[in-house]
């Protein structure tokens, strides 16, 4: 073999090597927060307990999860460009792409014109969407009792500040860093999955839906 088809051959297999590694990018998860704490500290502590889990081992075709939070300060229609540009950006760096990508945003007091613009752009781009209505406290009030009254998101602070209380645990604070570990060790995971289903159920496709699909990270 001559040395022109040896550097050909080191080439293509070289090519091979980083397409196959490509394939293995539905493994790589980037979910992209409305808010820059609350949200990102819920699923950092997803993540750890991922990593504890599967530490020190090899989970899919030899390649471990690999999750990139990031907390915007951003909301709506800005939120799903800012996650287009991170896209743009990784692979303007040749970075493995990103097979799993998450918005995840809250209702709040937006109009339903730019809610509902957000969630076609994001379902445009194959990007998947959570968001809770009116805000991310219902999920997490979830994890205690079921809620089918529609309450303004102040009243949900009011309510897990009653059972932080009963717990010990002083008042709720939006920016707790240990907030999941907080909701599995006192509420229930199991409890706000069963009531975020009856939620569905009763109103349909909704924000909660998409909550329960994140929970296959566990």
């Amino acid at each position: 073999m001559g040395s022109d088809d040896f550097f050909k051959q080191r080439k293509g297999n070289k090519k091979k090597r980083k397409e196959e590694s490509k394939k293995l990018a539905p493994y790589r998860y980037l979910i992209v927060c409305e808010g820059t704490k609350t949200e990102p500290n819920y699923f950092q502590g997803i993540k750890k307990l991922i990593d504890q889990k599967y530490e020190d081992k090899v989970t899919v075709k030899g390649r471990k999860f690999d999750i990139n939070i990031v907390g915007t300060g951003r909301n709506t229609e800005d939120l799903v460009k800012f996650t287009i540009e991170e896209i743009d950006r990784a692979k303007s760096l040749d970075e493995l792409p990103y097979g799993n990508v998450w918005v995840v945003f809250d209702k709040d007091d937006f109009t339903d014109q730019q809610f509902n613009n957000a969630i076609a752009q994001a379902k445009k781009n194959e990007y998947r969407v959570a968001w809770s209505n009116e805000a991310i406290e219902l999920w997490f009030l979830l994890h205690f009792e079921y809620l089918q009254s529609a309450i303004h998101r102040s009243q949900y602070i009011e309510k897990l500040n009653e059972y932080f209380g009963v717990f010990g645990l002083g008042k709720y604070e939006k920016n707790l860093e240990n907030i999941y570990n907080i909701l599995v060790e006192f509420g229930s995971l199991e409890k706000a999955l069963a009531n975020a289903n009856r939620l569905r159920k009763l109103h349909g496709e909704m924000g909660m839906e998409v909550w329960l699909r994140i929970q296959k990270f566990l």
